[in-house]
């Protein structure tokens, strides 16, 4: 069964008109000589607007594969819970702990709210890494009033 990325992050927590699109912040005017550069940039002009990126996923790239990256808000996706493995290799599985569990922890929090903001990071055929904003908008506050206690 196939879900749009729109669905899973209404499901979570729906966009609101009071959080602003950054796409525009985030666009830079040039491509970047390198990942690092990008994704240094990136982390600069996060910080300067106060939310935290994490890389999501990479691909360095190889003989015939361009390099990716996918940025994200640290506050994207959702709590996975604890897991223990069972099994080694691709046959090994992830079982939940119950929550009588001693080793488990109990009451704990999560910054994860379902945050749709995503950024690729693209190398091209000219060797240079192209920024595309996915989604510009976040929903929730930024972590500067998270940490001041006026977040969500």
């Amino acid at each position: 069964m196939l879900r749009c990325r729109e669905e899973v992050v209404l499901e979570v927590m729906p966009l609101s008109s009071n959080f602003p699109d950054y796409k525009d912040t985030f666009t830079p005017s040039k491509p970047f000589p390198s990942r690092e550069a990008a994704i240094s940039w990136l982390q600069m002009i996060g910080g300067e607007n106060k939310f935290v990126l994490v890389t999501k996923r990479l691909d360095a790239g190889g003989i015939k594969r361009r390099g990716r990256v996918k940025i994200a808000c640290e506050r994207s996706g959702t709590y996975r819970g604890l897991a223990q493995r069972v099994g080694k290799g691709k046959a090994a599985k992830f079982l939940k702990k119950s929550r009588n569990d001693e080793k488990a922890r109990s009451h704990t929090g999560t910054k994860k709210c379902g945050c749709p903001f995503q950024i690729n990071v693209k190398e091209n055929a000219d060797s240079l890494w192209y920024v595309t904003v996915i989604c510009g908008r976040h929903n929730h506050d930024t972590a500067e009033d998270w940490i001041r206690g006026g977040g969500s």
